[in-house]
């Protein structure tokens, strides 16, 4: 739990003090040691409370024990941050040096020993009454030492347990039944509606509807949206219209956002007639989501499908008042509910029969709820396979009553089950709104920050931190949410009856408020703070003088004076996320947070970083995306701690291949040297000043795991070469030169043997010999590539390769050889205009999924071979010549014909290019 974790933290510190600087304590030295041996007994105790959190009573223990902690460590910041003032020193040893030396008089020292006597008067107080309360301290004790294992941490190396598909079960009976009704479908407009309770799957059937090849093929436009993520109609609507023109490539009308919502509605209805489209609108808990969209839909003129999930059965009806197509989900029958039960608590071996007894206990119990079987399934699957601790897990379970109390029940038993470090952390989700994903990179570097993961031997806290995610992952308390192409989890999110009960349980523990924009009965302390609507300083603030974590994730704006107000009183903040906050220059008073590790100000309009940035000598991570920020002062240099530098803006996705669609910034040339810490840098510019290169200076960055860096020349080669080949731990690489025809030469010894994603952008002729021995890459993008040999040969042979772009190059053919490229799952082949023929051997790319085409003019007939990719979803023809695209279209109308190379692609489309560059659909076979 956090208290244990914010206790830990706490006793580093201090035998940090005690062994370093023990001669500058004078007469302090007894008191920092007596109070480091009472967060000790604090510390044991909690960790005896947190692993068998399952007790109201133990709620007002945890409390008191909690706020004692944080007594001590705002004692220490408080004096700490005073004494900086008067020195301005960079660390903790620092600060109490500064201190001794500003505070000579034994005052001074007497208050800060009288404030440690008073906390362990509140320790003894504490103690003595626990003493008297045998019955509790019984139940530490049995929790200490029951039978229950204690935890560890998975190896989460590589995000192994992110790579697997979801169990699904029970699905295919229902989602039969709504194909039937999407089979049967007249011209018009379609309704169909799937109700059922929390819990049900109602998202996951739907979405295998929506996935089904059938329905890809049947439809042309496919749009899924979660209607509880919009607050407001004109959100939605707009929403929609993003989504409907950009699954064809075409960029949203520019007077959108200016649209009312009768307009908006107009431009949906024209869009959508003569169309074939199906729209899924998920989680719809209030009748006038689906008012507001129904008069945008064409009732004549169109082959249109909306698919609604509700758990209204009021909603559901009159969603589909003019058919009958109401879909009820109900619990899963009992052989369904054991199979789905077996895949997750038995995921390697079957069930012992010793235990078979117990498990059909348990099974009874979820009464058919998948939600439920899940969870318990996988909380079961991290236990051992003993008769007696299944047995004392099933009596745990309270049994019986509605499906309500099961699926109350049950999450709770699987929080209460997780290990004391990772049920902080999961509670901290409670951060992010209902309709926020939880982007992976941002929760590792918010829980670093905060100081929950505990650091393990041979691993990076990274590391350690997607660990715990895996861990959540595979108790089922978290959902992937998006993976990248590889497999590997992006994003989360968190089922909603889960997330009502971390933010519930949060409350109850005082780990973050959240402000939605009403009055607040705010705790005599709160530690974190979450704006996920709006705030306002008209009621009393003062309980927020001790705040370590400010957090800003609203989608409408804010004031900047309450941000800076907020920021003025907070002066112990550790953790500022001002994420798309209304900021056109950092407030003075952010320079004044001198414990601060974690300061985002992305998508914000800063264009400057001060001078004063020196003064955060504690900040790790520093991220400046999508601003306007284009160079760093020289005073960045003072952040030794500094793990994340991101500074960049994507003008549009990479592979939009216009050339200047990266802004970097200039940094000082002493980067290598003086932050030695960094993981992730980018984007920055290979500038060169007094006689310093940026290319040299990379190489001493030997932690690096991304790397960004633009505006190379071509005789920065053998230096950069050179830098990255020390860079060992590189996992992406983006390499972009300064101008479209400068070449860039990289035909230099590198091995990196842990790279995964790399970018070339520039001048490469050929691909250098590197590339081929990176058997770890799964992504690569040559781009102004003017590639005058076949860079087939090179890549084929990469065995986990599963996206390949290639743009501008010189090649008048390309084969792809049979047993090449075997993990391969997106292909573009982009503006090669010397480009005539392409040949796919029997065997090559037998997993391709996607298939782009651009601007290839010279290839007039379908590339030979391609029937043989039986996999193949979506091929996307842009820009291609007139004798290109008849030939095609003849293929592809001709399915039932047994010469038909394009019979088993469900989904193919043609594009052109207007002028300004934009991308215009033209039709779809």
């Amino acid at each position: 739990m956090a208290e244990s974790a914010a206790v830990s933290f706490l006793l580093n510190k201090l035998s940090e003090l005690l062994s370093e600087e023990r001669h500058l304590l004078g007469g302090l030295e007894r008191e920092v040691q007596s109070i480091q041996y009472e967060l000790l007994q604090i510390n044991q105790l909690l960790r005896g409370f947190l692993e068998r959190d399952d007790s109201n009573s133990n709620v007002e223990w945890i409390g008191e024990l909690r706020d004692i902690a944080y007594d001590v460590e705002d004692i220490l910041d408080k004096y700490m941050l005073r004494f900086q003032r008067h020195g301005g020193a960079t660390a903790f040893t620092g600060c109490i040096k500064k201190a001794y030396a500003s505070v000579k008089n034994l005052q001074a020292r007497h208050h800060i020993a009288s404030e440690i006597q008073s906390i362990k008067c509140k320790l003894q107080s504490f103690f003595e009454r626990h003493q008297r309360h045998r019955d509790m301290k019984a139940s530490i004790d049995q929790g200490s030492s029951s039978t229950l294992p204690k935890y560890e941490c998975s190896d989460g190396r590589g995000d192994a347990l992110f790579t697997d598909e979801d169990d699904v079960v029970g699905i295919e009976k229902p989602k039969e039944k709504l194909l039937e009704w999407i089979r049967s479908m007249d011209d018009g407009l379609e309704v169909i509606s799937v109700v059922g309770m929390g819990g049900l799957g109602k998202t996951t059937l739907v979405k295998k509807v929506y996935d089904d090849e059938s329905v890809k093929k049947h439809f042309n436009h496919h749009v899924k949206m979660i209607a509880s993520e919009y607050n407001d109609d004109k959100h939605m609507l707009a929403t929609l219209i993003k989504k409907l023109v950009g699954e064809i490539m075409e960029s949203p009308p520019q007077e959108l956002e200016g649209m009312s919502d009768g307009e908006m509605k107009e431009f949906i209805s024209n869009f959508l007639k003569e169309k074939n489209y199906v729209i899924v609108l998920d989680d719809v808990w209030d009748i006038s989501k689906w008012d507001a969209i129904r008069p945008a839909l064409p009732k004549r003129g169109t082959h249109g499908c909306v698919i609604i999930t509700t758990r209204s059965h009021s909603i559901a009806n009159a969603a589909c008042s003019e058919t009958d197509h109401v879909y009820e989900l109900k619990p899963l029958p009992e052989d369904e509910s054991r199979e789905l039960f077996h895949k997750k608590a038995f995921p390697k071996n079957p069930c012992p029969n010793y235990i078979r007894e117990y498990a059909e206990k348990i099974l009874k119990r979820c009464q058919g709820l998948p939600l439920a079987i899940c969870v318990i399934g996988g909380l079961l699957a991290t236990k051992d396979n003993s008769a007696e601790e299944w047995e004392m897990f099933e009596r745990e379970l309270k049994g019986g009553g509605s499906l309500e109390k099961i699926r109350k029940s049950v999450i709770s038993l699987s929080y209460n089950d997780l290990p004391y470090y990772l049920k902080y952390c999961y509670l901290y989700l409670s951060i992010f709104p209902e309709d926020r994903l939880l982007e992976k990179e941002t929760i590792i570097r918010l829980w670093i920050a905060e100081g929950f993961v505990v650091p393990k031997q041979d691993m990076t806290m990274e590391e350690v931190a997607v660990a715990y995610l895996s861990e959540l992952f595979s108790r089922s308390l978290i959902q992937v949410a998006k993976r990248s192409i590889d497999g590997r989890a992006t994003d989360f999110r968190i089922h909603d009856l889960l997330r009502d009960f971390i933010v519930s349980k949060s409350g109850e523990h005082n780990i973050v408020m959240i402000s939605n924009g009403g009055e607040m009965q705010w705790p005599s302390r709160v530690r974190r703070l979450a704006i996920q609507k709006s705030f306002s300083l008209s009621q009393d603030t003062d309980n927020l003088k001790c705040l370590r974590s400010l957090l800003l994730v609203c989608s409408g704006n804010m004031d900047v004076s309450v941000i800076s107000e907020l920021v003025r009183k907070c002066r112990l903040l550790k953790v500022l996320e001002l994420r798309g906050a209304p900021l056109e220059s950092i407030p003075n008073e952010v320079f004044k947070l001198l414990y601060l590790k974690h300061l985002s100000l992305r998508n914000t309009k800063v264009k400057l970083i001060q001078q004063s940035i020196r003064y955060l000598v504690n900040l790790e991570t520093l991220d400046l995306k999508n601003c306007n920020v284009t160079e760093l002062p020289k005073e960045i240099l003072e952040l030794h701690k500094l793990r994340n530098l991101l500074v960049y803006i994507y003008k549009g996705v990479f592979e939009s291949f216009t050339f200047d669609n990266i802004r970097s910034f200039k940094a000082p040339c002493d980067i290598g040297r003086s932050l030695p810490l960094l993981l992730k840098l980018g984007c920055i510019e290979a500038n060169e000043s007094d006689g310093m290169k940026i290319v040299k200076e990379i190489g001493k960055l030997t932690q690096l795991r991304r790397l960004l860096i633009t505006k190379l020349r071509s005789g920065d080669g053998n230096d950069l070469c050179s830098s990255i080949a020390k860079l060992t731990n590189l996992r992406s690489l983006l390499i972009h030169s300064i101008e479209e025809g400068e070449k860039l030469d990289l035909d230099y010894s590198v091995s990196l043997p842990f790279l995964r994603r790399l970018y070339l952008k520039g001048c490469i002729e050929k691909v250098p010999e590197w590339i081929s021995s990176l058997n770890g890459l799964t992504y690569i993008c040559l781009s102004w590539s003017k590639l005058r040999e076949d860079p087939l040969n090179s890549l084929q042979d990469l065995p986990n390769l599963a996206r390949l772009f290639i743009h501008d190059a010189y090649v008048d053919g390309l084969r792809f050889k049979a047993q090449g490229f075997q993990k391969l799952k997106q292909l573009g082949l982009y503006e090669l205009r010397c480009l005539e023929w392409v040949i796919v051997e029997t065997g090559s790319m037998p997993g391709l999924q996607v298939w782009y085409m651009r601007d290839c003019k010279l290839v007039t007939e379908l590339p030979q071979g391609i029937q043989h990719l039986l996999h193949l979803q979506r091929l996307n023809f842009c820009s291609m010549g007139d004798e290109f695209v008849e030939s095609a279209v003849k293929d592809k109308r001709n399915e039932i014909g047994v010469n038909s190379r394009l019979a088993h692609v469900p989904n193919v489309r043609f594009y052109h290019q207007m002028d300004g560059g934009s991308w215009s659909f033209d039709f779809a076979l």
